[in-house]
């Protein structure tokens, strides 16, 4: 699978400290949604477009805080009680919500992109 996000762009617009493993993963499972969102039509490109890897690098983020891997690594308290003392800690999508909220980013970040030929990467219709 062709990287859309390289390492050193990564750390150049200022994502989190992660190890180059854990940066792999998480590049990997980002560029997953957008192939599947464009039918792979990136892995085909020349050159991948800004919009791609900006795409990515915020669904890098969003996936680490929200996404099924996330969640299940680290669940988020949303309340607690005990003795008449209460916390809630915030207010948390569940994963279907997540996969809902980072499929919308994949479509406000890749709208009106084309690939080589000019097709739009979200074109969902057939091709002659």
């Amino acid at each position: 699978m062709k990287s859309y996000l390289s390492y050193d762009k990564y750390r150049d617009l200022g994502g989190p400290e992660m190890d180059y493993a854990a940066f792999t993963l998480a590049q990997f499972s980002a560029a997953a949604r957008v192939d599947r969102m464009t039918f792979g039509r990136v892995q085909h490109m020349e050159t991948v477009p800004e919009e791609v890897e900006m795409c990515v690098f915020s669904l890098m983020q969003v996936e680490s805080k929200l996404g099924v891997v996330a969640q299940t690594e680290n669940p988020v308290v949303t309340s607690f009680s005990t003795d008449g003392y209460q916390e809630t800690y915030g207010n948390v999508q569940n994963t279907s919500d997540a996969n809902r909220t980072m499929d919308d980013m994949v479509k406000h970040y890749l709208y009106g992109v084309k690939d080589d030929y000019g097709t739009p990467l979200l074109y969902r219709g057939c091709e002659a």
